[in-house]
């Protein structure tokens, strides 16, 4: 069987992220993998994929219908059985495609791109958002085979927004492989804790993310904010890994005003998110929309209690209450509230951090996702 495969990038997204996880599993089962990607991105997964082998075509300082026309004679030239895109940019190139030749082609549905909270971002241009709407709905019913959605809230936000037939659309998680730092957790503490010039005694809260208005950064740290002297009391640390983003500015802002004591600590892009997660004590994730939020199942996969928003798409990947502390969008008190409860209970951390385990391994283990991916590409022959 032959894959070709379509993204914008090898940066730093969950989308990316999975799909090389699943690049890998394929060819060790016998796959030929080949991947176009549009654009080049510094920071990411691109080094380690060039790195391992893999069979990438790069086709960026190329316009749309330059781009289109290279996807369609490639796809010619390696006469794969499945085309699969991921994220809107690739997928419409893809569609556009079928104007030159013929595939099949499958895309993954990935966030809820046209959630209404997307149109509260002050970044974001209501009219071009939904003209992309409506292309997004023309070309997907047009040139789209099926669709792949990764939670079943994506699924039906695609279904009722682009009008897709529910029969078009399956529904596969997405998977992350176990955290090995669990086996040696002690000493993935120490060095983390060393390095950041911590204490051992320190409660370390950590979030995942780049700096985008959808993560919810600025409600989190209005949430320290308003616990501030409790938190600096009880040695609380914050620690933020995920690139500079389109509200990078405004948390500087925020930070530069409001001089707070808890330190709160942001270490950009990181290649060691596994052992820092291993090493850390809650997970908090306070995201305004998600597709799914991968970083919620690293979460679990090292163990952590986690506070995150109350939003469809998490009540799938978290169970509330038992290893998750869920708070209303924009309620920076019950945020605030569910961090202190976590904080201040070393047994309930545990508690919920034994069951986040033991969802991870019922639900997302890599290998059992990967292997129901694979089987639906031979279904599909």
């Amino acid at each position: 069987m032959k894959v070709l495969f379509i993204q914008d990038s090898l940066g730093t997204g969950g989308a990316e992220k999975s799909n090389s996880e699943l690049w890998y599993f394929l060819r060790e089962n016998g796959v030929t993998i080949k991947v176009i990607v549009l654009e080049h991105r510094q920071k990411g997964i691109e080094k380690e994929i060039l790195e391992n082998g893999f069979d990438i075509t790069f086709i960026d300082n190329q316009k749309l219908w330059q781009q289109v026309g290279s996807i369609a004679q490639l796809i010619k030239e390696f006469q794969p059985d499945i085309v699969h895109s991921v994220l809107f940019r690739a997928s419409l190139r893809t569609r556009l495609a079928k104007l030159k030749t013929k595939f099949y082609h499958i895309e993954s549905l990935v966030n809820c791109t046209y959630d209404p909270i997307r149109f509260a971002d002050p970044k974001v241009n209501a009219t071009a958002l939904n003209l992309y709407k409506w292309l997004d709905k023309i070309t997907t019913r047009k040139w789209t085979e099926e669709f792949i959605a990764i939670t079943n809230e994506v699924r039906e936000h695609y279904i009722q927004h682009l009008e897709i037939k529910p029969s078009k659309v399956s529904v596969i998680f997405r998977g992350r492989k176990a955290n090995t730092f669990l086996q040696h957790k002690a000493q993935a503490r120490k060095e983390i804790t060393e390095e950041l010039k911590f204490a051992d005694t320190d409660i370390i809260v950590t979030h995942v993310g780049r700096q985008e208005y959808q993560k919810g950064h600025l409600s989190l740290l209005k949430a320290i904010k308003s616990i501030d002297e409790q938190l600096f009391a009880d040695q609380v640390k914050f620690l933020f890994c995920g690139r500079d983003g389109n509200n990078t500015k405004e948390i500087e802002t925020f930070l530069a005003k409001e001089n707070l004591k808890t330190t709160i600590l942001f270490l950009g892009h990181r290649h060691d998110v596994n052992k820092i997660l291993a090493a850390s004590d809650v997970f908090v994730f306070p995201s305004l929309y998600e597709g799914l939020g991968g970083s919620l199942i690293e979460a679990q996969a090292a163990a952590l209690p986690i506070v995150c928003s109350d939003i469809k798409v998490f009540q799938e990947v978290v169970v509330s209450d038992k290893n998750a502390l869920l708070f209303s969008l924009n309620d920076t008190a019950a945020l605030a509230e569910k961090l202190l409860i976590l904080t201040a209970s070393k047994e309930l951390r545990t508690q919920m951090g034994e069951e986040s385990l033991k969802n991870f391994n019922q639900k997302f283990q890599l290998d059992n996702v990967n292997r129901q991916m694979l089987e639906h590409y031979k279904n599909i022959r």
